[in-house]
């Protein structure tokens, strides 16, 4: 649950935090196989995620850290390993994106949606 800086990502320990996110990018939750308990918050330009219907996702990936601060990841692969992600499959690897994550009117972060990946 910690990035490579050792700063922790898991959404119980940034629930109550705010947290800077450049124009154009959202909190997404990741699942990590070796983590099954704890989501891991990412901060994900949108342009890379699909919208309500599995669609219009660009290929590729950009992402920053939010424990470090570390942005500019092209590379789902680079990202996953910055942030401790073991992954288990090698094809669509962004999948391991699983949840938009919403702030409640009580400022609090939490699991909203799920992301709509097809295929």
């Amino acid at each position: 649950g910690f990035c490579q800086a050792g700063k922790d990502l898991r959404l119980v320990s940034l629930c109550m935090e705010q947290i800077e996110i450049p124009a154009g990018f959202l909190l997404v939750g990741a699942k990590s196989p070796s983590l099954p308990e704890h989501i891991l918050v990412c901060a994900v330009d949108k342009r890379f995620l699909p919208d309500d219907h599995g669609k219009n996702a660009l290929l590729g990936f950009s992402g920053n850290c939010i424990g470090c601060g570390e942005r500019g990841f092209r590379y789902f692969t680079e990202f996953s390993n910055h942030i401790n992600l073991k992954l288990t499959t090698q094809p669509k690897k962004q999948k391991h994106l699983k949840y938009y994550l919403v702030r409640s009117s009580q400022g609090v972060l939490s699991k909203g949606p799920l992301i709509c990946w097809k295929g």
